[in-house]
């Protein structure tokens, strides 16, 4: 597998395959039916998917909360690339996405299923459970550089 990466915008028709797979993977998966794009910044969000050729495998969101903090959002690998690396790469393409525009700090929702792997990632967890789209997530906290 040869992943590689492209940072898009909410205009870019990349935007709306990036749509499907976010759908199948974070909501259609535990039975919901809400469309990804209600949850979405156009204004500020910078969008990151990674291919495997042609092929979206992965994508997360940049969601810029202050002049030093961003929130990983709706991020979502493919079923059949789950476990082969692909969720660390994007993650770290995230983060070097992040760190070329500026930010220091990334805070992001994670599911409960998820915890473990932010975890491997460096994230700390912050607070108590709570219900998001009537999910359990806790709030993950990473500081990419002390300001």
């Amino acid at each position: 597998m040869n992943i590689s990466f492209k940072s898009f915008t909410h205009s870019s028709p990349l935007y709306e395959e990036s749509i499907i797979l976010r759908n199948r993977i974070l909501i259609e998966a535990v039975g919901r039916h809400e469309d990804c794009r209600d949850f979405d910044f156009p204004e500020k969000d910078i969008y990151i998917s990674a291919f495997d050729g042609d092929t979206l495998i992965s994508t997360a969101i940049i969601t810029p909360l202050d002049d030093n903090t961003v929130q990983m959002r709706q991020m979502a690998v493919d079923d059949a690339y789950q476990g082969q690396g692909v969720g660390r790469a994007i993650a770290n393409e995230f983060e070097r996405v992040v760190l070329k525009n500026g930010y220091s700090k990334v805070i992001l929702h994670a599911r409960e299923s998820a915890v473990h792997f932010y975890k491997t990632l460096g994230y700390k967890t912050h607070g108590e459970f709570f219900h998001e789209i009537e999910i359990a997530h806790v709030e993950m906290k990473k500081i990419l550089i002390d300001n």
